[in-house]
């Protein structure tokens, strides 16, 4: 038998342990009828229901969640918390803050009347992180609850991977501890009407898209077909990063023009609850008749597979949904299937580090091309490190540019850019270039990847219904009928020289490119008349001009007459910036660094 002592400290812990079930237990209270409850976040970060109301009414809500203390270095934010939404319109109604809660322990309480207006609601619960503090900041860690394994590339993300291997499991037990008793329950009172509850979230009417619960590194093309010319709402939430640049956004364009029409980043956005950094949009847009093309895209971070700041209030819809008012309209939208690469007349895609590369082709009439290119801003932000450009390989005039002011943002780094436009080409010969610097080039990138990271470079296609690719010689050799003489692509330390003859007085044309600077050429070609020894033409810089690029690309483009007789071409390069070794932006027609006699009347 127990000693009467030792029986009554046995009952004095047993009353402190009720007090703290009595605490942390959200039984239902006196005269209340529980309606819906949300507990438990060791394994789940969101937990939701939606309820509707019949009338006008209060409803009690009880809530234990987690906030930071307040210090005088610092503000609070809440890490666990609910939150209930209007249903129909999306907005915020009530949330939990540290100003409507007070300090229990280790949680940020709520336990008070609401007064709601009849009508539909959703309810939520999110548990995102982990907070702590310090006498000088607080701090919140992201808890990512998925189990990664070996291989996966989030695999030293979470929070306790690193923390265990640096400490203990001791600081994984607290945290359990604690999200093992955050909840949200909501009462209504006993007499009330019956309360009827439904899965969250609440459909929108007529949906026509919907990608939704998106996580990361998402990239979503989807085409469409309007019949006829309607409006359609769009209901996107994604995120902006640190850079205040989209990392989670979409845009719509017509497939015809290849014009955005919608554009998340140059929307009227607005904050989507919680996190400053979640956006969304929320507007009708009227559409022509047409084909088009949605692009949704998401980075590797925030996203409803993992919240690292406190996540949007209507989160099971983060990504885009398209819909109408009209039921009649939803018969004139068709998804289309995703169609394949096709009428490629050029292309150079997958470009690595360091590199430069060039294609050429036909164009048997003049024909529109659309031209899709991706490529990287430099760190001034107003030019180009990794772009595409063409020029008429005849003239060698360089008739389109990448230009950075012309490109949109392609998804995960900012600098990360992208072409996607339709010119029209006259009939001619054509050489496409694409240029890399030594940095972030395809499969090696040194920020976030773009969202479509196969066409890195430039690709250009035949557009318009009445195109044929019959009309289109690809891979073309881009000596130019015509040329007396050539040397070219020439690299260090350069001195060539080809002979030529003349069995009559010609008018060549000298196309030559080289590198000077403080008027003095170091790269540069000249023509030896092989009978005297007098040089009878040189390359000075005086006669050049710049030929894109770096300042000391410099070119010229001249005709002159040659007298019948034997010749020699002559190059000469130093011992840097030549071709495929430059030290500075290469020239605008890189493959032409040396100098070629064209037949003037050809």
């Amino acid at each position: 038998m127990l000693h009467t002592t030792a029986r009554y400290r046995i009952f004095i812990h047993l009353i402190g342990i009720i007090s703290i079930l009595l605490i942390l237990s959200s039984a239902s209270f006196a005269g209340e009828r529980l309606v819906i409850q949300l507990k438990d976040f060791t394994k789940t970060e969101i937990k939701c229901g939606g309820f509707i109301l019949p009338k006008d009414q209060s409803v009690h809500v009880y809530s234990l969640g987690g906030g930071n203390r307040k210090s005088s270095f610092s503000n609070s934010d809440m890490y666990a918390y609910g939150w209930i939404i209007n249903a129909d319109s999306r907005e915020v109604v009530w949330q939990m803050e540290r100003s409507n809660t007070r300090s229990q322990d280790n949680f940020r309480k709520f336990d008070d009347d609401i007064f709601l207006k009849k009508g539909s609601y959703e309810i939520y619960f999110a548990g995102y992180a982990y907070g702590g503090s310090s006498v000088f900041s607080n701090f919140n860690l992201n808890i990512d609850r998925r189990k990664p394994s070996e291989g996966d590339k989030y695999y030293n993300r979470g929070f306790f991977n690193w923390l265990e291997e640096m400490f203990s499991d001791d600081y994984e037990r607290d945290w359990k501890k604690i999200a093992k008793n955050w909840e949200i329950s909501l009462f209504v009172d006993s007499n009330s009407d019956e309360i009827t509850t439904f899965n969250v979230p609440k459909e929108f009417q007529n949906i026509l898209f919907k990608a939704t619960h998106l996580g990361e590194d998402v990239h979503i093309r989807q085409r469409f077909l309007l019949n006829k010319e309607f409006p359609i709402q769009i209901y996107a939430i994604g995120e902006k990063d640190n850079n205040r640049t989209f990392a989670d956004y979409g845009w719509i364009i017509n497939v015809k023009t290849r014009q955005r029409i919608w554009d998340f980043e140059k929307s009227g956005y607005n904050q989507a609850g919680g996190a400053d950094k979640n956006v969304l949009f929320n507007e009708t847009i009227n559409f022509p008749a047409g084909e088009y093309l949605l692009y949704y895209v998401t980075d590797d971070s925030h996203s409803f597979l993992d919240w690292n700041s406190a996540p949007p209030a209507d989160p099971f819809n983060y990504g885009i949904t398209l819909f109408t008012k009209n039921g009649v309209d939803k018969d004139q939208f068709k998804l289309l299937q995703a169609s394949e690469e096709k009428n490629i007349i050029a292309q150079i895609v997958k470009v690595t580090d360091d590199e430069s590369r060039s294609t050429t082709f036909t164009l048997k009439e003049e024909t529109p091309v659309r031209i899709y290119a991706l490529g990287e801003r430099s760190n001034n932000g107003r030019d180009m490190a990794d772009f595409g450009w063409i020029i008429n390989t005849k003239t060698r005039e360089k008739v389109w540019t990448m230009e950075e002011e012309e490109t949109e943002h392609a998804g995960g780094a900012d600098k990360n850019r992208m072409v996607d436009q339709i010119i029209t080409l006259p009939k001619g010969t054509y050489t496409v270039f694409y240029q890399t610097d030594d940095s972030h080039g395809y499969n090696d990138w040194n920020l976030s990847a773009p969202f479509d990271p196969e066409h890195w470079g430039i690709t250009i296609y035949g557009e318009g219904e009445s195109f044929n690719m019959s009309n289109v010689e690809k891979n073309v050799s881009q000596r130019e009928s015509g040329v007396i003489a050539q040397i070219v692509m020439a690299g260090d330390n350069a001195n060539k020289t080809e002979r030529f003859s003349l069995d009559k007085s010609t008018r060549v044309r000298i196309y030559a490119i080289g590198e000077g600077q403080n008027r003095e050429m170091y790269d540069y070609g000249w023509i030896e008349n092989a009978s005297t020894g007098n040089v009878v033409w040189e390359m000075t810089y005086s006669m050049t001009f710049h030929a894109g690029g770096g300042r000391k690309n410099r070119s010229v483009n001249t005709t002159i007459t040659l007298d019948k007789g034997n010749y020699i071409l002559h190059y000469e390069s130093d011992d840097s910036h030549s071709y495929g070794d430059w030290n500075t932006t290469p020239p605008d027609d890189p493959t032409m660094w040396g100098i070629t006699l064209y037949d003037a009347e050809k």
